[in-house]
């Protein structure tokens, strides 16, 4: 699967985090042929008056077009999950590069790089790993 890429997966959740979870578009931060490590997102809004966890990216509506994306969402470099390359993971794998939704542009990949790095350097306790 490409680094940088939008899909869709069945991200696991924190209740049942080795099994496959509800629908939602992850990011591929990276990489082999058998597995990939995906970072979360969500299109509920965050509370007005919380500061935002340390790895969130907010990617308003307009930037969320050019990203082919409906709506605006968080990008939660602070939540993420080492998965299988499997339709049990994603459920258009069999879809290939199809199923890619878009591939960040290289700028935006090497900010998502920087505040994941940072993150791992850091803020290592903040984050959740998830995946079988």
């Amino acid at each position: 699967m490409v680094p940088g890429a939008f899909l869709r997966v069945l991200f696991p959740t924190s209740e049942a985090p080795r099994r496959p979870g509800l629908p939602h578009i992850g990011y591929v931060l990276t990489g082999s042929p058998v597995e990939v490590i995906v970072a979360y997102t969500t299109s509920q809004p965050w509370p007005s008056h919380t500061p935002l966890p340390a790895g969130v990216r907010v990617f308003t509506a307009e930037e969320a077009a050019r990203l082919n994306q409906s709506r605006g969402f968080l990008l939660r470099l602070d939540v993420i999950a080492r998965l299988p390359l499997t339709s049990s993971w994603f459920p258009d794998f069999d879809a290939g590069e199809a199923a890619i939704i878009a591939v960040a542009p290289m700028p935006l990949q090497r900010e998502l790089r920087a505040m994941a790095e940072n993150l791992v350097r850091w803020r290592r306790d903040l984050i959740q790993m998830r995946g079988p």
